[in-house]
């Protein structure tokens, strides 16, 4: 799927069928290997499923979040097609205006939510900053798991915890944002990293 067709996909979907509905949620955020589907690959349970011991909604889907855009079938790709689908998807992120108009829609309805938990991927955090600057959102009701963020900007971010593998030189290299935890880790194995699942573990056991 081109990106021309993502976008009119996107801008086809009623918001009234968003996944982001219930009080207390968790979902993955971000950049798209295939535009064709927002299923998540399988070892992102390895974190969400720590959050549904703590009465935490798993969103079964990557953005838009949204029940007429497929994501209940993943498709493994090589990791080629995936990187340059990724590398095409960023620059949308900070460019495409018809693009970051369907990011505050397809995100806004998080605002009216109580508890809210993100782990954000690589250029997913593009993805998030982008919609709390254009949607003037304070962040309030959120916490932020930031694993190998790839993202404009630098310094500390609001309500987020950043984590850095020591062998993630994507993200050592073209982010600049305050690193919070550093583990042992490429940027492709933040999910089945025994340390992020025990910091995640440990932050949910204070806070609840």
């Amino acid at each position: 799927m081109k990106f021309k067709e993502y976008l009119e996909k996107l801008e086809s979907l009623d918001i009234s069928k968003t996944l982001l509905k219930e009080d207390k949620i968790v979902f993955v955020i971000s950049g798209s290997s295939n535009l064709k589907t927002a299923a998540l690959e399988p070892d992102r349970f390895e974190i969400l499923n720590i959050f549904k011991d703590f009465g935490y909604k798993i969103i079964n889907s990557n953005f838009p979040y949204n029940e007429d855009f497929e994501h209940s079938e993943f498709e493994d790709i090589n990791i080629l097609k995936a990187s340059l689908s990724n590398i095409i998807y960023y620059p949308h992120t900070l460019f495409n205006k018809r693009f970051k108009k369907e990011i505050v829609r397809h995100l806004e309805p998080i605002k009216s939510l109580k508890d809210v938990m993100v782990i954000s991927l690589s250029s997913g955090l593009n993805v998030w900053t982008k919609f709390v600057d254009l949607a003037n959102y304070d962040n309030e009701n959120i916490k932020i798991f930031a694993l190998g963020p790839v993202g404009k900007g630098y310094g500390k971010l609001k309500n987020t915890i950043v984590f850095k593998g020591i062998f993630d030189i994507y993200s050592w290299l073209l982010d600049f944002h305050k690193v919070d935890k550093i583990v042992n880790c490429g940027h492709l194995g933040y999910f089945k990293n025994g340390k992020v699942k025990e910091i995640i573990y440990e932050y949910l056991q204070r806070k609840n």
